[in-house]
């Protein structure tokens, strides 16, 4: 909560979007592979968002045990025409998670927000892109934006660091990839990762701003990477227990 405070101090206009409650129809579930689903969901009334901001969403319906909300990034982007969130669910899910995935179509499921700092109005016209596993999500958003030419001037380097090989959004990302201002760089290890951001920090330095999203471990141990190396604008999105 304190992180929050923090955010909302520095960047108000952004996450105003937190007073806004919306009602959304749940459409399907994908099952991305390794653990990781995609829940779409259409809108009862229209809804403005910046790609790659979040939501806090709840089930008032359902009876939830133990933690009744949680905070999703949004992975598509508005001109898609719908909400897209992904997250990672294990075996053995917390009882909000499961009652996400016994969801039927047409149920409902409400969305405080959208809001937060992590969109292209607060990034330069080159962007290094650092996501962890699931941290995709935002960086999904953007790209779609940046395909379909919403943003002709803004460049995107992205550094998807996967788990055994496995990269969720593999093949929209392979889609965005052929696009001339998106750029995808595949790795593993976080050796292999170090060395990659080390070589747009080189080039760029601070004439580019770089957006980190993935576990608040990994987001730290490259903050300070970061700013080791002199760089100021960072933008972060921590998915904290998803």
């Amino acid at each position: 909560m304190f992180d929050f405070l923090l955010r909302a101090l520095r960047s108000p206009m952004d996450y105003y979007g937190i007073f806004k409650k919306n009602t959304l129809v749940f459409r399907e579930c994908i099952d991305e592979g390794n653990g990781n689903f995609s829940f779409i969901f259409d809108f009862q009334a229209p809804i403005k968002w910046k790609a790659g901001q979040h939501g806090v969403f709840t089930l008032p319906d359902q009876n939830v045990s133990g933690k009744t909300w949680r905070a999703f990034s949004i992975a598509s982007s508005a001109i898609e025409n719908e909400i897209r969130i992904g997250t990672t669910i294990p075996p053995a899910p917390s009882d909000f998670k499961q009652k996400m995935l016994d969801l039927n179509p047409g149920e409902t499921i409400d969305m405080h927000g959208p809001f937060g700092e992590f969109h292209l109005n607060n990034c330069g016209k080159h962007i290094v892109a650092i996501a962890g596993g699931i941290g995709i999500t935002p960086l999904r958003a953007i790209m779609v934006e940046l395909v379909n030419d919403l943003h002709p001037d803004v460049t995107l380097e992205l550094i998807y660091a996967g788990k055994n090989n496995y990269f969720t959004y593999n093949d929209s990302c392979e889609e965005f990839n052929d696009h001339p201002n998106v750029s995808i760089t595949y790795l593993d290890t976080p050796e292999e990762v170090n060395t990659a951001i080390d070589q747009p920090v080189n080039v760029y330095r601070n004439t580019a701003t770089y957006c980190i999203s993935g576990s608040p471990r990994m987001i730290g141990a490259i903050k300070k990477r970061l700013i080791k190396a002199g760089i100021k604008k960072i933008i972060t999105d921590p998915f904290k227990g998803y």
